[in-house]
């Protein structure tokens, strides 16, 4: 038999007792023990430096470094300083605050292991300084150091001798320094005969040569690039411990805990703890309400915010927002607290944490299923929407210091969890099959942790062996984890407000509150005056649109269209009546703007969709109809019940001229046609808005204004007969 195929066998061999869970590593078996970490914390340090940046940087870390003093050796912290340019003013940093920060981290911070400068992009200026003044450097592939002096400054020679004493202090070249000071120095790369490199200025070449036997002498910087240290000439020399290109592969360097990669916003400040749990499905209306609890921890001046969650999952439209949100807050630490279950696409909300701690029994993973609709109903994720969530929960966990190969199997059964020795850092990680053949030679397999075929679902203890998070037995335990144990730490949860929009969202309740709004309307349209009719019908509508509005499905642009229908209705009945454009686009208007409230998207594309869509116009059809008949009852039967008959104009009785004890006749009743009104003048018996009574001589009929509103008992001309219909204007 072959290597090759001796390989391939065994490979397959520990694929079969995985899935069975006959070896450690198996979802289905017993969780290996996590990798032992080294404590550390990584500070992101963008330019420009200032003296701000000193002051946070020197608090954060003297805490860190007190916490640890007095343990052995593999207890003390290694400091990881990740370097970026910034947008703002890149290369710009301000010489004072660079050097104080360099003097901070050389000389100051001894009681860490390590001090790391991490650079994964191009740094120049005196930004360069504290970089230099790390006990290693970590650099990007594509980055590069240098020149000191920033871009069109003259080179301040007083500051060739702090240049060189940092050299000194951490034994790098000084004149490599100095050529990077002054990149108009002729800076020249000496190789002598015992194969060592050196830096050499040319004026300090003569006294260099009477102890060196050089073998070649060539210009130091490359490619007409003075004063730039490159990375592959910095790692090929010596200056750069390794290449890495995300703060992840630089926790895997050192094995720190994957959680440091992030800033801690706690270090150096008094904890200020906050608390925000999150139960049931997670929808637009729970998006809301985190955001809002997210603004009040920051108004509160929350620095550690404890998220809890107990999810079955969630829409994705929700749990994506969400998780963006939490992610983006750079300003709180949070840490999640999975108290039972963070299943389906609530998974994705531990993930945007920056820790993750398990109570003992909880699980997390499954991302099969989105949870939509009114009902809570669950929905298979289809391969476009596995492919982009898969991705989006790599990120995330990539972004947190988290293995991305576990977050990428959550979602994607094909996924294979493999751990395997980096050979160029000598580091063991948890990676796909996909990023391992990306690489080929780097990575030596050493065991598989999660066969393809299964979506990821982790107990509490495997979750830890995955490096996701910790596991405590209560709230107890995970309040000493962070020295808070015994302190009270208020609890928000949906208050009144989300437990009011909850019900008010509800189906049966969103056509309750249609149907008064729309049928008030009518029959404020049919009374005299503006009364409770209209009261409550507004009343009905904003309760509609808020809980919509809170609950994600409706925003600004629903509430302006329903206003602008309504606008348009007024114009129809007030100002042009009879003319019917205005009345079909208000109506038309408002039905648009209830339908899009209704539910998040704008126009379907999926079958939950449609089918919500359906339920959605079937809700306003039986609204309008409820309407009609509501209306049609209350034409007929509401003069006749005592209390209400009041709010009923109806004709007044009249005596003829000719006998007081001759009964008229009421109204146009007996006429084939009231054109013989055209220019007669009469009075109006009732507000005509723009209909109402008026009388003409010994007759009461039904008019319309043609100019809006007419006051009670007041001079009216006809102006024109369409059939039953007399239109009318005021007689000034």
């Amino acid at each position: 038999m072959s290597c090759s195929h001796g390989k391939r066998l065994i490979s397959v061999l520990a694929t079969l007792l995985a899935a069975f869970g006959l070896v450690p590593g198996s979802s289905a078996g017993q969780a290996p023990a996590p990798a032992e970490s080294t404590p550390g914390q990584f500070f992101t340090i963008t330019e420009p430096i200032t003296h701000e940046t000193y002051e946070r940087v020197q608090a954060a870390t003297r805490q860190l470094v007190d916490q640890k003093a007095g343990g052995v050796q593999g207890t003390r912290p290694i400091l990881v300083f990740e370097f970026q340019p910034g947008e703002a003013a890149p290369g710009k940093s301000s010489f004072g605050a660079s050097y104080d920060l360099a003097t901070l981290i050389s000389r100051e911070l001894a009681g860490a292991r390590l001090t790391v400068a991490y650079v994964p992009k191009p740094m120049s200026g005196y930004s360069v300084m504290p970089i230099v003044a790390c006990t290693e450097i970590v650099m990007g592939a594509r980055s590069t150091l240098g020149p000191i002096t920033p871009e069109g400054d003259p080179v301040d020679q007083a500051l060739k001798g702090p240049i060189q004493f940092l050299a000194v202090r951490k034994t790098r070249d000084p004149d490599l320094l100095l050529g990077m000071l002054d990149r108009d120095a002729d800076l020249r790369l000496v190789r002598t005969s015992d194969k060592a490199v050196h830096y050499v200025l040319a004026e300090r070449m003569p006294k260099f040569l009477e102890t060196h036997h050089v073998v070649d002498d060539e210009p130091a910087w490359e490619g007409g690039r003075r004063g730039v240290l490159s990375a592959a000439r910095a790692r090929e020399e010596g200056f750069c411990k390794r290449t890495a290109e995300t703060p992840a592969e630089v926790a895997g360097i050192y094995q720190i805990g994957g959680g440091a990669v992030v800033d801690d916003p706690t270090l150096g400040r008094r904890i200020q703890p906050g608390w925000i749990k999150l139960e049931g499905p997670i929808d637009a209306l729970a998006l809301a309400y985190m955001t809002r609890g997210l603004e009040q921890a920051r108004q509160d001046q929350v620095n550690l915010l404890f998220i809890e969650i107990d999810s079955p999952g969630g829409s994705e439209t929700a749990a994506d927002g969400l998780a963006d949100m939490i992610a983006a807050a750079k300003d709180v630490k949070t840490v999640c607290y999975v108290s039972d279950r963070a299943l389906g696409l609530a998974a994705l909300i531990p993930l945007a944490c920056r820790e993750i701690v398990f109570k003992k029994g909880a699980r997390i993973g499954d991302v099969t299923q989105s949870i939509t609709g009114r009902n809570g109903e669950f929905h298979e994720l289809s391969p476009a929407l596995i492919s982009s969530l898969a991705k989006k929960a790599g990120l995330l966990a990539r972004e947190m210091g988290r293995p991305e190969a576990v977050g990428v199997a959550m979602v994607d059964p094909g996924v294979e969890i493999l751990e395997a020795r980096d050979t160029r850092t000598g580091g063991s990680r948890l990676l796909s099959r996909m990023e391992i053949d990306a690489e080929p030679g780097r990575y030596q397999v050493t065991q598989v942790r999660k066969p393809a075929g299964a979506t990821l679902t982790l107990t509490d203890q495997e979750a830890a062996a995955f490096g996701l998070g910790q596991v405590v037995a209560g709230v107890e335990d995970l309040k000493g984890l962070y020295g808070l144990r015994g302190q009270p730490i208020r609890v928000d949860g949906p208050s009144w407000i989300d437990s009011l929009a909850a019900l008010l969202t509800d189906r049966y309740v969103s056509w309750l509150l249609l149907f008064i709004g729309v049928f008030m309307l009518v029959i404020e349209f049919k009374l005299p005056g503006i009364g409770l009719p209209a009261i409550t019908s507004a009343l009905a509508f904003l309760l509609f649109f808020w809980s919509h509005y809170l609950s994600g499905t409706a925003d600004q642009l629903e509430i302006i269209l329903f206003l602008i229908g309504l606008v348009c209705l007024g114009l129809e009945l007030f100002v042009f009546p009879g003319f019917g454009i205005f009345g079909m686009a208000g109506m038309l208007l408002m039905l648009t703007s209830i339908v899009m409230a209704s539910h998040t998207f704008t126009w379907p594309t999926k079958d939950y969709e449609y089918r919500e869509m359906g339920h959605t116009l079937l809700q306003v059809t039986g609204v309008l109809a409820a309407v009609v008949t509501g209306a049609v009852a209350v034409g007929r039967y509401l003069p006749s019940i005592p209390l209400f008959n009041r709010l009923v104009l109806k004709p007044e009785p009249w005596i003829s001229a000719e006998s007081e004890l001759e009964p008229g006749r009421l109204g146009s009743e007996g006429y084939e046609s009231l054109a013989f009104l055209i220019g007669e003048t009469g009075r109006s018996t009732s507000p005509l808005r723009p209909t109402g009574k008026a009388r003409f001589g010994s007759m009461v009929i039904d008019v319309t204004a043609a100019d809006s509103f007419v006051e009670p008992d007041s001079l009216v001309e006809v102006l024109d007969v369409q059939g039953t219909r007399v239109v009318v204007k005021r007689v000034v």
